[in-house]
Formats: C-alpha cells, sequence, structure tokens
C-alpha cells in the first residue's frame, strides 16, 4: 500500500529520500514535503486551492505564498497530505474508478452522519472515520 500512496503523491522522483516502508514516511513529515506533493495531492482530489487550503487549515492566501514561494509543508500539513493519500489509494481500491470515489467523497455518507467525506478531512478523527467506512465497504459491511 505505501507504493500506491508514493505514486499518488507524485512518485518516488517526488522525494528526496527513498521510502521503501511505512516508517519511512515518519521521517518525510519531520523535514516536510514539497508543496508541489500536496498540488499532485490536491489534484487527485479535484479540489480549489481555497478547499484544500482549508483542508491543510491555511488560508487561501497562505497556501498560495507557500506555491508561489516552493516551500516545504510544516510536519503537521505533512502528515495530512499522506492521510489524503492513504484515502484516495483506499478509495481507488474500493471503487476502482477515480471519478466513482470523488463522487463518493462529495456525497452524503449515512454511516458518517449523513456528512460528505470531504467535509470531515481536516480533522484526524475525521479522515480515521471517512478510512473506517471506506474498509466497512471494502470488506461488504454495511455502512
Amino acid at each position: 500500500m505505501h507504493t500506491q500512496i508514493i505514486n499518488i503523491m507524485g512518485g518516488q522522483k517526488a522525494f528526496s529520500q527513498k521510502i521503501d516502508n511505512f516508517l519511512s514516511f515518519i521521517e518525510v513529515t519531520q523535514k516536510g514535503i514539497p508543496i508541489s506533493v500536496a498540488q499532485t495531492v490536491q489534484k487527485k482530489m479535484n479540489l480549489s486551492n481555497k478547499q484544500f487550503g482549508e483542508m491543510l487549515n491555511l488560508s487561501e492566501s497562505t497556501f498560495q505564498r507557500r506555491i508561489k514561494n516552493k516551500s516545504v509543508l510544516s510536519p503537521a500539513e505533512s502528515e495530512r497530505v499522506i492521510d489524503f493519500s492513504k484515502i484516495i489509494a483506499k478509495g481507488m481500491d474500493v471503487f476502482e474508478d477515480e471519478g466513482d470515489f470523488n463522487t463518493w467523497l462529495n456525497s452524503p455518507i449515512l454511516a458518517l452522519g449523513n456528512k460528505k467525506p470531504l467535509a470531515l478531512l481536516a480533522s484526524s478523527i475525521g479522515r480515521e472515520e471517512v478510512l473506517n467506512v471506506l474498509f466497512r465497504i471494502e470488506h461488504g459491511i454495511y455502512s
């Protein structure tokens, strides 16, 4: 699964170090991932700078400035981007179609209190719950 996550984030070439297991992500988040990696994930989720910035707990102007300056993200922001990538990887496993997965992300889900999964991704608890629902769907447990 870590290979899928790396591919979603732009492939091994997007990182200055080799990522060969999940523990490698710890070092990557501590150093901060490049904003270009975040933009790759943003495109996979079909989100505007404003939407993606909010998910990172950044204002749109701060996100735009980071893009302009080709900044690296903070450890907390980097961890969120990796979490988003895990959710995309699991969603692609479950739905097998990017369009279907994006539709699901933007639809009210009963198992999430009729909230859209996308609306829950700004918090770690929300990201965890979205992943839990994807696992339940994958295993045929009614959600």
